[in-house]
């Protein structure tokens, strides 16, 4: 509500008001007035004044009329002033008590009258302020003659009040963050301020010359000037740490700066350096932050892939999104930043920076319709505006018109307010590299949270798209896209090292103690390639529970069966699923990488190979290394053959049946030297393997060599070489190689030559004994099977079998009982023969001759018949 003027004592009683010395003989006059005009007139009958001569001063009085009309006047009125005396007197007496509860009444009712008028003005007030202040009011009269001296205390009173209500405005307006108001409004309340302190007596504008001492009269105009001044500092703290709210318009951050400008009076240079400074702290506060943070590495799994191959982690979603919050964060702090400097301070093509703009509306407020369509109403900011929107405003409208109408003082051609293009440009890139080198230090950190390829990818794309669409320069963008393309291949590159790392210690535990798991006892180690391939896997049987997953047993099983048929027993299956797995993976990511790009990401992807197949070939060393230091470390155990053999198995499926080295992605020179190294070691091994192998085979047919003489028609070799070739037979098939036929022949050549060697120089060298003869014949046989590449043993073989028979005779008949003998066992001895040179798939099953059946009985007569053997369907219809 409005406020009445308050008047002070002193300026009544001041010798210098013209006007109150008017208002004190308006005052004094009615002491004559109607009433006692109307006693006059019966008084004096004869003298007949008239009514416009009673209200003469005694002066005029004396000069008119005669002494004795002079004395009847007075009796007159001494009369009367008698009679209303004794009537007060009465009414005092008698009606004192309803006197007072009347005069209350009285002043109640004018004072709710008087707040009526006032909420009736009030109104009409806010009504006109709604389009613009109201003209002051007209110069109150009283009788006619202007009141200059109420007036001056009426604009006294509006400043007063400007000044009293300032600290609650300025309060609400920081509150709301509105600083360029708040900043407009200090700088009034200042000027109010001044204006009332102004003692000039010799200024006819000085409330000196109006009567009035405002510092001695009104103490409180300096105690709330004090209170106001306060708020410059607060002003200004408060704007300085808004700039560091990067959700803020431009509009806004201009704003702040703008008042940053007007009462600091920092030039625009400092500005532009001061906004910098507080993004720079808001960036480090949320790169420096989060580097604290986990980001949950310690919650989450440690293991890289399941039985499937594919990636598990319980928090894998948190995580990620945790990262790609604190990404756009911080990159979107840069952006705004980088964008909001060009908006405010870049000067465009064919109109001055905002932020000069909004300098050259205050200055110059006359254009206000060109002022208001270059710029955004926030920015575009009057006092009379400013008064309006304030609540208490329509008091406002007693200041002065310079008040009214002020502006704050800006100089456009002063350095302060000038920025070079250049400058700015140079600070904006500085900036922005600094800061995307410290974004690029925190996301490093960031990065290491993720653990899977997806999520790195999925990253990129998203951090891509969002700096594609930012509104950034080109080159900017190609910065950040450049440093995000770095961040994201370190974070691959770092994942798969750490893959290929943790398999290859994988791979040597599982090499290690399934190597130990073969040298163990009977029934612990590894089964053999001949019986697992006759071992099939249990069928699944569905559950309840399991329906709703049924092909997840079949699945399983079709595998094993796969891997049946491979001879990828459990142990084996153990030690190269750990590389297998890796290998796939990694397969997977390459799959993932080009499906989810583009052709932009395709150089991308050939850096990031190129980069990794170095890795990779590293896994493909240490592999081999492995293998070697295992071969070393059985070759040192007694009992090593078993290592060996699954050692060889190990080898030769990297070699020819692993997808290891296929999906590792090495590069083709890098494949042929693993697959060169790996020969190398498996034929070191093998050469091992065959030695040891001979050797334990003639040593265990060392104690059965009892040569004796035998029948004239002996029917086969010696116990103690068939007890050998058929331990050479089950050692060859412990190998595995019945699925590698291509290695077979070598392997079976080269171990059956070291075995016949190593026969011979042992037992053949001295004198041959006549059972001797048939296992030289057999093996002469067998060897002859080979063609020319045995030449040179068949012809030894032969050379003793003449020395020892002279007679041909006996010689043919040997042969004929020898190869008689090696009809009936070319199936038992089937591994140590020859396969067909080229593959014929009408092959009979017995390639290198029929036996004959004379004289020997069928096995069926030698059992006893059952009862029910009758009805089994054999063809016996002749018995």
């Amino acid at each position: 509500m409005a406020v009445s003027p308050t008047y002070s004592a002193r300026s009544f009683l001041s010798s210098k008001s013209g006007a109150h010395t008017a208002a004190d003989s308006a005052l004094k006059t009615p002491a004559i007035s109607s009433g006692s005009s109307a006693t006059l007139t019966k008084s004096l009958p004869i003298a007949k004044l008239p009514p416009e001569e009673l209200n003469l001063s005694p002066d005029e009085l004396f000069s008119k009329y005669t002494v004795s009309e002079v004395r009847a006047v007075e009796h007159r009125l001494r009369a009367d002033a008698n009679a209303k005396q004794e009537e007060l007197r009465l009414m005092v007496g008698e009606r004192y008590r309803d006197l007072l509860q009347a005069s209350s009444a009285i002043i109640s009712i004018a004072k709710s009258s008087q707040r009526v008028l006032d909420a009736l003005e009030e109104s009409k007030e806010a009504i006109i302020s709604q389009h613009d202040l109201p003209l002051p009011p007209k110069t109150a009269s009283i009788d006619g003659l202007d009141d200059r001296h109420l007036v001056s205390l009426q604009v006294l009173s509006a400043h007063m009040k400007l000044l009293l209500d300032a600290p609650e405005h300025l309060w609400r307006l920081i509150e709301r963050k509105q600083y360029f108001q708040a900043a407009w409004l200090f700088l009034l309340s200042r000027v109010v301020h001044r204006a009332l302190v102004h003692q000039d007596e010799n200024d006819e504008q000085s409330w000196v010359s109006e009567g009035v001492d405002v510092l001695t009269e009104f103490p409180l105009v300096q105690r709330q000037w004090d209170v106001v001044s306060q708020f410059r500092s607060q002003i200004i703290h408060k704007s300085t740490l808004s700039l560091r709210d990067a959700s803020v318009s431009s509009e806004e951050i201009c704003a702040t700066l703008v008042t940053l400008h007007l009462l600091d009076s920092r030039p625009l240079t400092e500005t532009v350096e001061t906004f910098f400074t507080q993004r720079s702290k808001t960036l480090h506060t949320i790169l420096e932050r989060n580097s604290n943070d986990s980001i949950s590495k310690q919650n989450r799994s440690s293991s890289f892939a399941n039985g499937n191959g594919h990636h598990v982690s319980s928090t894998k979603s948190t995580s990620a999104r945790e990262v790609t919050q604190l990404m756009k964060r911080a990159l979107g702090v840069i952006v705004q930043t980088v964008i909001t400097a060009r908006e405010i301070f870049k000067d465009e093509s064919s109109n001055s920076s905002l932020i000069v703009r909004v300098l050259r509306s205050i200055q110059d407020q006359s254009e206000t319709s060109s002022s208001r369509d270059t710029l955004p109403a926030e920015l575009y900011l009057t006092t009379q505006s400013l008064l309006t929107h304030l609540t208490s405003s329509a008091n406002f409208q007693l200041l002065p018109p310079n008040l009214r109408s002020y502006k704050p003082y800006i100089d456009l051609s002063s350095s302060s307010s000038l920025l070079e293009h250049a400058g700015l440009s140079q600070r904006v890139e500085e900036w922005f590299k600094g800061s995307c080198d410290q974004w690029r230090h925190s996301a490093a950190q960031w990065f290491s949270g993720l653990l899977f390829i997806k999520e790195v990818w999925s990253l990129r794309n998203l951090i891509r798209r969002y700096i594609s669409s930012s509104g950034l320069l080109k080159g900017e963008n190609a910065y950040i896209l450049s440093d995000l393309d770095s961040l994201c291949h370190d974070r691959i590159i770092g994942i798969w090292q750490k893959l290929l790392l943790n398999t290859e210690t994988k791979f040597r535990a599982a090499l290690h103690d399934n190597i130990s798991v073969s040298l163990q006892a009977e029934g612990v180690k590894d089964t053999p390639p001949l019986d697992f391939i006759f071992q099939p896997p249990p069928i699944p049987v569905l559950t309840q529970i399991l329906k709703s997953f049924a092909d997840t047993p079949f699945q399983k099983y079709q595998l094993s069966l796969k891997q049946q048929l491979v001879g990828r027993s459990t142990h084996l299956h153990a030690v190269l699923s750990t590389l297998e797995q890796c290998a796939r993976t990694i397969q997977q990511d390459f799959l993932h990488l080009k499906a989810n790009g583009d052709d932009k990401t395709m150089p991308f992807i050939e850096r990031l190979t190129k980069s990794y197949q170095p890795t990779a070939t590293l896994l493909t060393v240490r592999v081999t290394s492995a293998l070697k230091s295992e071969s070393v470390d059985a070759n040192k155990n007694v009992a090593s053959a078993p290592g060996f053999t699954f050692l060889c198995r190990i080898m030769d499926d990297l070699a020819s049946s692993s997808s290891f080295i296929s999906n590792i992605g090495c590069t083709k020179a890098a494949i042929q030297e693993f697959k060169r190294e790996l020969s190398v070691v498996n034929q070191n091994v093998l050469e091992k393997w065959r030695e040891n192998t001979v050797n334990r085979i003639i040593q265990d047919c060392t104690a059965q060599i009892r040569y004796t003489s035998r029948a004239t028609d002996p029917i086969g070799i010696s116990a103690p070489m068939l007890h050998g070739l058929l331990n050479l037979c089950d050692s060859i098939r412990q190998l595995g190689i019945i699925y590698h036929p291509v290695n077979q022949h070598t392997i079976v050549q080269k171990i059956l030559r070291t075995f016949i060697a190593t026969w011979a120089s042992k037992f053949w060298d001295e004198k041959i004994e006549d059972a001797a003869l048939h296992d030289i014949a057999f093996i002469r046989n067998l060897a002859e099977r080979y063609g020319e590449l045995w030449e040179d043993i068949v012809a030894g073989l032969s050379k003793k079998l003449k020395t020892a028979i002279s007679d041909e005779a006996a010689l043919s008949e040997l042969e004929i009982s020898v190869a008689e003998y090696f009809a009936r066992t070319q199936t038992l001895f089937a591994i140590l023969l020859p396969a067909p040179l080229n593959p014929v798939y009408d092959v009979p099953l017995l390639r290198f001759g029929t036996p004959t059946t004379q004289g020997q009985q069928s096995a069926i007569d030698l059992a006893k018949p059952s009862p029910r053997f009758g009805m089994l369907l054999t063809g016996n219809a002749e018995r």
